[in-house]
């Protein structure tokens, strides 16, 4: 009788934690649908440059000097560009990312710590006798 009302209740936990997986994966999926729409569908102008883009050649053009002076100043505004461009898609792609990611491992910390009620006296005994043996 024991076993059958811990085995309905072992099953039950396990009902709970499928659903609990199902919403977590609808709540994900739903937020990184939004949050692509939201991050990528809409980019304001000059939030991704290029050294073609049209912000960057208008800095370019200031560049004056000797050629390597000249060539220095242009590396320099092209490399400035392409890492605020990198940071400003990462912080995208993080925003995108990051909350389901977390969602999911407080999830599975939560389902874990319920499920885990610790080692029983008999797989203690069990490990200490295999254990001595080893010693002995």
């Amino acid at each position: 009788m024991v076993e059958a009302a811990g085995r309905s209740l072992g099953e039950a936990n396990v009902g709970e934690s499928k659903i609990g997986k199902w919403v977590v994966m609808t709540i994900s999926l739903v937020w990184m649908a939004w949050a692509v729409w939201d991050q990528f569908a809409n980019i304001p102008e000059g939030e991704i440059e290029h050294h073609s883009s049209a912000s960057v050649q208008d800095r370019m053009r200031d560049c004056s000097g000797t050629f390597k002076q000249r060539y220095e100043c242009k590396d320099a505004i092209v490399i400035a560009s392409g890492r605020s461009t990198f940071f400003n898609l990462a912080e995208r792609i993080a925003i995108v990312t990051v909350p389901p990611m977390l969602l999911a491992a407080a999830f599975h910390l939560l389902t874990r710590r319920r499920d885990d009620d610790g080692p029983n006296d008999e797989l203690l005994q069990q490990h200490h006798r295999r254990h001595h043996r080893r010693r002995g």
